[in-house]
């Protein structure tokens, strides 16, 4: 489990790595703020070599995505996984992120605003 940090072109790029249970989470929670508080609020998190996440994790998603509007920024998650993206799906997440194939069309799409 590791959160890598990234950005481009103005967007803070978070790549979330390996299985994410409720003690990781505050990993993901750590990196995101840091990136709110250094005035990046267009953030991709990268699920590309996410393999597993709680409802823990999944929930704190949605309070990213919450906290990011609130400041006039938005998440998009990028690059999800089979599983992942079905699991999304299937909670209904569809109609609250915007899901991008790759991190460059999730910094196109936050660029573009």
């Amino acid at each position: 489990m590791r959160v890598t940090r990234g950005e481009r072109d103005g967007v803070a790029i978070l790549r979330l790595e390996g299985e994410f249970d409720s003690f990781e989470t505050e990993l993901v929670r750590e990196a995101f703020e840091a990136c709110l508080q250094q005035g990046r609020h267009r953030v991709v998190l990268d699920l590309s070599a996410l393999s597993f996440a709680n409802s823990t994790t999944i929930a704190y998603f949605i309070t990213a995505q919450k906290r990011a509007k609130a400041l006039g920024g938005k998440v998009v998650l990028a690059a999800a996984g089979d599983f992942i993206r079905k699991t999304l799906k299937t909670l209904g997440l569809d109609q609250v992120f915007a899901f991008m194939g790759s991190v460059d069309e999730a910094v196109a799409a936050l660029k573009a605003g």
